[in-house]
C-alpha cells in the first residue's frame, strides 16, 4: 500500500467531543486543512455538525475511512471497539498508522484485533480544543521516527505532548485525561461558595476559573512545589489557613486522590473486557 492511494491524511472513526477537540485544534493551528480529514460516526447529526462547523468530509461507513486515510484515529469508547472492528470490511494496511484515544485498551490488544498496522496509543484531554491540551503518547516497536513526528504533531498543535512508556498510560489518563472534569467541579464549587458569600454568579465563575488558571501557570512557570506556593498564600491566623482547615476537615485532598485512583482502576478494567 503506497502513500499515493490515500485520499486523506487523517481519518477519524468517531466524532464525539474528543474527536471534535482534536479536529478543531488541528485546523485552527494550521497543521492541516479540512480537506485532509474524513470522519465516520454512527450519528448522522454529529457528522452533519462536523461537516458544517469545520468543512471536513464525512461518511457513515467506517471501512471507507480505513480505506481512504493514512492515519486512522480511533475516537470511540473502548466498549465500542469490538463493534467497530466488526464493521470493517477491510483491515488496515501495513503502512497505515492507527492512533487510539480509547482508554484502557493496550497497543497489543489493538494490533491483535486489527492486524498488520502501526499503533500509537494517545490520551489527550478536551482543552485541546482551545490549544491547552495535555496528551500522553506511546507507540509500538514498529513505529519509526517519521511516524512519531507526524502523530506527535497532531497533539502538539493542540497543547503539550509527553512521550511515555505504555505502562504509564492508565495512570496518566486518570490524571490528565479525566482531570478537566475534576477541575470543572472545583471551579463550580468555588463559584458556589462565592455566590453564597454574595457575589454575582457570572463574576464568581470568572474569579474561580481565572484563579485556577493562574495557579496552574504558577506551578508550571516557577517549577516550585505546590506546597511551597500554597504556603506563600497562607499567613498565620489568616483567612486562607481557615479555608484550608475546612478543606482538610471535609477530605478534599483525599477525595482528589481517590478520584484519580478510581479512574485508574476503571481504565484497567476497560482494558480487560
Amino acid at each position: 500500500m503506497s502513500e499515493s492511494v490515500f485520499a486523506y491524511r487523517y481519518g477519524f472513526i468517531g466524532a464525539g467531543a474528543m474527536a471534535e477537540a482534536i479536529v478543531s485544534g488541528m485546523i485552527q493551528s494550521g497543521l492541516c486543512s479540512a480537506s485532509d480529514i474524513v470522519m465516520s460516526n454512527r450519528s448522522t447529526e454529529k457528522l452533519e455538525h462536523m461537516k458544517t462547523m469545520y468543512g471536513v468530509a464525512t461518511v457513515l461507513n467506517n471501512s471507507l475511512v480505513m480505506q481512504q486515510a493514512e492515519y486512522i484515529i480511533l475516537a470511540v469508547k473502548p466498549q465500542q471497539f469490538s463493534a467497530v472492528c466488526e464493521s470493517l470490511q477491510s483491515m488496515p494496511g501495513s503502512k497505515q498508522v492507527i492512533v487510539s484515544i480509547m482508554a484502557g485498551l493496550s497497543i497489543a490488544t489493538i494490533k491483535e484485533k486489527l492486524g498488520d498496522c502501526i499503533v500509537f496509543r494517545a490520551m489527550p484531554n478536551t482543552p485541546a480544543k482551545i490549544g491547552w491540551g495535555m496528551t500522553g503518547l506511546s507507540c509500538d516497536a514498529e513505529a519509526n521516527e517519521a511516524h512519531r513526528q507526524i502523530v506527535q504533531g497532531m497533539f502538539d498543535c493542540v497543547g503539550k505532548t509527553v512521550l511515555v512508556d505504555e505502562s504509564y498510560m492508565d495512570a496518566l489518563g486518570a490524571v490528565s485525561g479525566c482531570g478537566p472534569a475534576y477541575m470543572y467541579q472545583i471551579i463550580e464549587a468555588l463559584a458556589d461558595g462565592a455566590v453564597l458569600a454574595g457575589l454575582p454568579r457570572a463574576m464568581a465563575y470568572e474569579l474561580a476559573a481565572q484563579t485556577m488558571a493562574g495557579s496552574a501557570m504558577m506551578v508550571l512557570e516557577t517549577g516550585m512545589h505546590p506546597g511551597v506556593l500554597k504556603d506563600q498564600v497562607t499567613s498565620p491566623g489568616g483567612t486562607t489557613i481557615r479555608g484550608i482547615q475546612a478543606m482538610e476537615s471535609h477530605g478534599v485532598r483525599n477525595a482528589m486522590i481517590e478520584a484519580v485512583q478510581q479512574a485508574y482502576i476503571r481504565s484497567k478494567e476497560l482494558g480487560e473486557t
